[in-house]
């Protein structure tokens, strides 16, 4: 069985057996994926006692977690976990059964193909990005706060690496490629250009990774794209799926 849900931001409550009873029938054979915004990899140097307490718990789960990441995640940490193979393509395991899906790969889980691209740039940041080290960095803070404008830290609430490299989408285009371009589910986080467009009504800007998954919706034939990012629970049309705090199965 696969299930599927949106953004956490290290709010795992969703997952207690009282909300999500079918986790009874459940082993580790089975699966629920998180639509990025995971959160459970946050803290700056290493894993806090709340952290450790969570990751633990969703371990203890009898079925795997999988996510693909968001923009609300500590890539510095999470790119620190090595690489590994893991159902046809590249992942890092925070635990034994608990799994980030990196961007671009095809998974084939359940018998279903499966192809992942985390990723998002932030949209709440009109007060900028603010460095550490800066000199001004108390005089810029005070002043955003003042004005409730929101604004990021580097390497603290923001990471450059909320955005995909060029390598990243390349080598999503050739595992694609591998597969004919075609898959079961494709699992993002933020969501194609026309789809951004279509739940938004224009408010949203398109960017690099909106247009790159445009390029991949065009290309590639799939079943159901699954998304979170926009903080809803819609059917946008017949084939793509805006997720939040539902949980849905899918396999």
């Amino acid at each position: 069985m696969i299930y599927i849900t949106g953004d956490c931001h290290a709010d795992f409550r969703r997952f207690d057996t009282d909300i999500f009873p079918e986790q009874n029938d459940m082993t580790k054979d089975d699966y629920v994926i998180i639509c990025g915004d995971f959160g459970g990899i946050w803290d700056k140097d290493k894993e806090s006692s709340r952290e450790k307490w969570w990751l633990d718990w969703l371990e203890a789960k009898p079925y795997t977690t999988l996510f693909v990441d968001g923009n609300h995640e500590n890539f510095d940490r999470l790119y620190e976990y090595p690489i590994e193979e893991w159902h046809g393509g590249k992942v890092h395991k925070i635990r034994e059964s608990v799994i980030h899906l990196m961007r671009g790969q095809v998974f084939e889980i359940d018998g279903k193909k499966i192809f992942t691209f985390g990723g998002a740039r932030s949209h709440d940041i009109s007060g900028g990005i603010l460095e550490l080290d800066d000199p001004n960095f108390r005089a810029k803070k005070k002043r955003l706060d003042h004005g409730y404008e929101p604004y990021r830290i580097n390497h603290l609430t923001w990471w450059e690496r909320e955005m995909p490299s060029q390598e990243e989408m390349n080598e999503g285009r050739r595992n694609l490629e591998e597969n004919g371009y075609t898959v079961d589910f494709i699992v993002s986080h933020c969501a194609a250009s026309s789809t951004v467009a279509l739940i938004s009504h224009g408010a949203y800007e398109t960017d690099a990774l909106t247009m790159y998954l445009e390029e991949i919706r065009q290309k590639t034939t799939f079943k159901k794209w699954f998304f979170g990012h926009y903080h809803e629970n819609r059917n946008v049309n017949a084939n793509e799926i805006l997720l939040y705090k539902q949980i849905i199965r899918i396999s």
